[in-house]
């Protein structure tokens, strides 16, 4: 290979890496395609969630708190929990309590198909975070979601804060309750089943910048009425952008055009 040739590959080469975002330990991507994950790429016997994950727990939410609501920040809020100290328990079939979480199985028929879940205990709640990059190029101040809440027991009284409460954050500190897809006992009742949120828009409270990271909480209180809590999870979660629009083919060579014709009137009116 020549020495231009290898320069010119070179080149070329650090454009691309340019072009990759470097992202900080345990951070996802959010494309201009969107992100989706279903963890089963945590397989039967892993401990640990996918990459852009984490179980979150600590002295918040216990039975006797979150009675009413979920405190979003302060002492003993959604702000004021820590990340698990450990992995993951990989389970067919969760059962009991299990602070830091599980990769479960869909079902005991379907174990190809993997869940994260959680089960909190008497003195905490739990929440599965999510940090994303916003890798779109352009700031963003609208998300798209979409998840399923796998509901893996029945209990035998109504939960007090049923299925997940969304909160999310720009700085990683300060949180923000996403109170319209707070889910009652109607939408995620006591019992064995799936719960589905498609195409919920989520107008955040400022904008991303581009490179910058957002951050999404799904927290599990623990219900005062029944113990073990329900046990559930999150399964099929996908996260877009609404970007800016785009003109079409058409319209920019019709705006082109326009742009020459009055060119032309402009030129015509000098020579006159």
């Amino acid at each position: 290979m020549s020495t231009r040739l290898l320069l010119s590959s070179l080149v070329a080469a650090a454009a691309v890496l340019s072009l990759t975002p470097v992202h900080a330990a345990n951070v996802a991507g959010l494309t201009s395609n969107g992100y989706a994950e279903n963890f089963d790429a945590m397989g039967t016997s892993g401990t640990t969630a996918p990459l852009g994950w984490s179980v979150f727990v600590g002295d918040s939410g216990s039975h006797t708190t979150w009675l009413t609501s979920i405190t979003a920040n302060g002492s003993d809020s959604v702000a004021s929990m820590v990340a698990a100290s450990s992995g993951l328990t990989a389970t067919s079939s969760p059962s009991g309590t299990k602070i830091t979480g599980f990769n479960a199985a869909y079902s005991s028929t379907n174990t190809a198909d993997r869940v994260l879940a959680t089960s909190p205990t008497s003195v905490t709640g739990a929440a599965l975070q999510l940090t994303l990059s916003n890798d779109t190029g352009v700031a963003v101040t609208e998300l798209v979601l979409s998840y399923d809440t796998r509901r893996f027991s029945t209990v035998s009284t109504v939960e007090e804060l049923p299925g997940y409460q969304l909160f999310y954050s720009l700085d990683g500190s300060s949180w923000t309750n996403v109170s319209a897809l707070n889910p009652s006992i109607a939408e995620v009742p006591n019992s064995i089943g799936v719960t589905t949120v498609s195409d919920a828009h989520i107008t955040l409270s400022s904008a991303v910048a581009a490179g910058a990271s957002v951050y999404l909480r799904w927290v599990d209180d623990n219900g005062k009425p029944t113990s073990p809590d329900q046990i559930i999870g999150l399964n099929n979660v996908s996260v877009s952008a609404v970007l800016p629009a785009v003109p079409e083919p058409q319209s920019l060579a019709l705006a082109m055009a326009g742009l020459g014709v009055l060119g032309l009137v402009r030129r015509a009116k000098r020579h006159a």
